[in-house]
């Protein structure tokens, strides 16, 4: 017997006005209409998923002729929820795979053999303080009073240190004469 969701609401509605719980409810309207038991429709929603889980619940819905709340509620009685799958890049076939490995592989072997940082120069400038003042300790006796030494100036002369090297060594330095910065004309 086909049983609209309008006469089944009815139902519903004058089981709770008379006072009757929602189980001895769906009880009474499954014995009248048919076996309807929300097991059975949680075993067609597992079902269903494990099919394809990329449905919709207004799908599952419209499939099991429910309201798509009711089928999101049994879900989540399920266990289930709801999640967007994870995003990569692109989809990979095996012989892309079999080639990402072999480049790999190659620079793995590549490196062992001649690494490529040796071939690698750097270049930095570093700002170094002229003259670098530190204050001594001295061991005095208590009577002994502590000698002064005069404070740093807030803006100690710097000088610009350049340096070129590699990861086995220092290739070049030069501390650039006060007042001048690197440009292009220094290096060409």
């Amino acid at each position: 017997m086909d049983v609209s969701k309008e006469l089944v609401q009815g139902c519903f509605l004058y089981d709770f006005k008379v006072g009757l719980s929602a189980a001895a409810s769906n009880l009474r309207i499954c014995q009248a209409f048919g076996d309807c038991t929300v097991e059975e429709h949680d075993e067609g929603l597992q079902a269903a998923i494990e099919e394809d889980s990329s449905q919709t619940c207004c799908e599952l819905a419209r499939q099991f002729n429910t309201s798509s709340e009711t089928v999101r509620l049994h879900l989540h009685h399920l266990g289930k929820t709801y999640r967007l799958s994870k995003w990569v890049p692109q989809t990979l076939l095996e012989i892309h795979k079999q080639q990402r490995v072999a480049a790999c592989l190659s620079l793995l072997s590549r490196h062992r053999s001649a690494s490529i940082f040796s071939r690698v120069l750097t270049i930095d400038e570093k700002w170094v303080l002229n003259d670098t003042p530190k204050r001594s300790k001295y061991w005095l006796s208590p009577q002994d009073t502590v000698p002064y030494s005069a404070r740093p100036p807030i803006h100690p002369l710097q000088i610009m240190l350049c340096i070129w090297w590699t990861c086995r060594q220092v290739v070049h330095y030069e501390l650039l004469p006060t007042g001048q910065t690197v440009t292009a004309d220094l290096y060409s």
